[in-house]
């Protein structure tokens, strides 16, 4: 009977410790491990809480809280991101055999992102390679892109204007106004010449965000845009 009971004794100590140190520590580290792989950044953080401690045996995370720091979603790089959770169940089993984080279920998880000026300046660059000394400029009611381009020969000065928008859990810039300075040529012309710069040009992708999270909306502020991205079970 007493062997039993410190047998019994033994492994709720056992619990005990897996629950308050060892797990905590383990599921942090997995969750800043898959989050390095998919931000593509070095710099992230992850605070976990979950009471009482054992419960995270079974997989449930009370409380979630990361940041990270220019990391990358798509094309686009972000100045900071923010992962926010409460309620959150994780496969265990994945976690311990396998390292992998898997969200099974969320009563909130949610991240947000700030997409700076400088940000969106170098993703346009690279998508649109004839552009030089491009500057952009980020309002709540449009963002204005000027740039330089040899046309023909000839430099001339380009203003787009457009918007920052989510489409189908996908984020793009939308052009809504092109205009040259200093060119006869008129914009009809230029669609073989800058191709990418005419239509949506796509920044994220629906599949390129972590722990099961769906971009939901795109918010144009001064000189920056928040976008947002919240947890969507995958389907059966």
């Amino acid at each position: 009977m007493r062997k039993g009971l410190t047998i019994i004794g033994a492994f709720c100590i056992i619990l005990l410790v897996l629950g308050q140190f060892a797990l905590p520590m383990l599921t942090e580290r997995s969750l800043e491990t898959k989050a390095v792989e998919a931000l593509k950044t070095k710099d992230v953080q992850v605070r976990t809480s979950t009471v009482p401690g054992f419960l995270l045996l079974l997989g449930q995370v009370d409380d979630l809280q990361a940041v990270a720091h220019q990391g990358k979603i798509g094309q686009l790089y972000l100045q900071e991101l923010t992962l926010t959770g409460r309620g959150v169940h994780l496969d265990m089993a994945a976690l311990l055999q396998e390292g992998e984080v898997r969200v099974t279920s969320a009563k909130e998880l949610t991240l947000q992102g700030i997409v700076s000026e400088e940000n969106l300046r170098e993703v346009l660059s690279r998508r649109i390679e004839r552009l030089e000394n491009v500057q952009v400029q980020i309002r709540p009611e449009r963002v204005l892109v000027t740039a330089e381009a040899k046309i023909f020969g000839h430099k001339a000065e380009i203003e787009l204007a457009g918007k920052v928008i989510e489409d189908l859990g996908s984020l793009y810039f939308r052009m809504e106004h092109l205009h040259l300075k200093n060119s006869r040529i008129g914009t009809a012309r230029l669609e073989g010449i800058f191709g990418d710069m005419f239509g949506d040009i796509r920044l994220a992708g629906p599949d390129e965000l972590p722990f099961g999270l769906v971009l939901q909306r795109a918010e144009q502020g001064e000189g920056s845009i928040v976008m947002q991205a919240g947890y969507q079970p995958a389907e059966k």
